[in-house]
């Protein structure tokens, strides 16, 4: 579960805000990759911070967790998002600024031969 919203671990913005320059945690808006390593000149593809980790929301609402600890879920500790999950699974979709989940792919029909 989501705990309460946070100001941003590394740039100490508040929810709501811009990341500053140079966040570590900060995605890129057109790609959702970190946007430390963006290709992308100036603040255009700044993003506001939640309040939570990049991809926790999507993981909790997707069911992407993991059981911390040996014993997975008998271990007691409370399940953590999967973020390894979650980009695998999952596209950014630039128009809603979050991960959304990847459409199925439809089998192709066998190739018929004369």
């Amino acid at each position: 579960m989501l705990d309460h919203p946070t100001a941003c671990p590394d740039c100490g913005v508040m929810p709501g805000q811009l990341h500053r320059h140079g966040c570590d945690v900060a995605r890129c808006a057109e790609t959702g990759r970190q946007r430390l390593g963006c290709p992308h000149p100036g603040a255009s593809c700044n993003t506001r911070w939640s309040g939570h980790w990049p991809g926790d929301a999507e993981c909790w609402e997707y069911g992407f967790l993991i059981h911390p600890g040996p014993e997975g879920d008998a271990s007691g500790l409370p399940p953590m998002p999967d973020l390894n999950r979650l980009y695998t699974e999952c596209d950014w979709d630039p128009s809603r600024q979050r991960m959304v989940l990847r459409a199925p792919s439809t089998p192709s029909a066998p190739e018929v031969r004369a």
